[in-house]
């Protein structure tokens, strides 16, 4: 197998990585990342807890805005 060295800037590199699908892109930051796989379970442990806190006070956190679920984790670090 014959290894070809294509001379790339870095911004060339960074708009080839830009056109790559979702799944290609995550592909890459598995490369450039050999945690995200931890980084990524730990943040959907985190989902599934806010989630579990808001029902447990009978919010929908799904429902929420952007500016309420901030407003809802203010007052969950206030209460502690």
């Amino acid at each position: 197998m014959a290894i070809i060295t294509l001379p790339l800037e870095e911004n060339q590199l960074i708009d080839l990585a830009r056109q790559l699908s979702p799944d290609g892109k995550r592909a890459l930051l598995r490369v450039l990342l050999p945690d995200l796989t931890s980084f990524e379970d730990l943040v959907e442990y985190g989902r599934e807890r806010i989630q579990a806190v808001a029902q447990a006070r009978n919010v929908q956190w799904l429902d929420l805005t952007e500016v309420e679920r901030e407003q809802f984790m203010e007052q969950l670090l206030h209460e502690l």
